[in-house]
């Protein structure tokens, strides 16, 4: 109860910073969905996704679809760019670290009411800092070319090196990102901003 009395008191002070939009709070999403009306001026719906129970992106997910109208912004503790572009895939409008400043929070609310989707992410979060020491020198060149698309082959030629050289190097690369195979690996590096 404290909780939604703090958050209730948060959202009310950044709507008075300027905006004059009506504020309603919800402290489930099945309140949200019968609060929001079928046919609006597309509401804007920002929602905790720490919240205990909400059933993750599923939960999210059927709320779009229950109202397509509405621009749903999910606050989050941690957000990634995995979990942000993943949810803008589902139809989320946003991802917002949820500690943001009552300007920056009401200045995120405001441009996702725009036409464009948004990810805000805490400073830093994409530098290499956080994946520093994780591959060495030469796994992180072979990792930047197999993002170029180039093939095993082409990666050893480009270093003059042996072809199962290369290979011995992906193998190494695929366990340390924890990726299931060649495609994957690439994929996570671009989501850790690795290259």
């Amino acid at each position: 109860m404290t909780e939604d009395l703090a958050i209730q008191r948060r959202f009310t002070s950044v709507f008075q910073l300027g905006g004059d939009a009506p504020l309603q709070i919800c402290t489930t999403l099945h309140e949200a969905e019968l609060l929001m009306p079928d046919k609006s001026d597309r509401p804007l719906l920002a929602v905790d996704f720490g919240t205990p129970g909400l059933g993750g992106l599923k939960a999210i997910t059927r709320l779009i679809k229950a109202r397509p109208n509405a621009r749903v912004v999910l606050l989050m503790q941690a957000p990634t760019l995995t979990v942000a572009r993943q949810a803008l895939r589902l139809g989320v409008t946003g991802c917002i670290p949820a500690h943001l400043s009552n300007a920056d929070l009401k200045a995120a609310l405001t441009l996702a009411q725009g036409r464009s989707d948004l990810i805000v992410l805490p400073q830093g979060s994409l530098s290499k800092s956080g994946n520093e020491g994780l591959l060495s020198r030469r796994e992180e060149q072979i990792l930047a070319l197999l993002c170029d698309g180039q093939q095993n082959k082409e990666i050893a030629h480009t270093f003059g090196i042996q072809e199962v050289t290369v290979k011995m190097h992906m193998r190494s690369v695929i366990r340390k990102l924890g990726a299931r195979n060649r495609t994957h690996a690439a994929m996570i590096a671009r989501d850790r901003g690795m290259v």
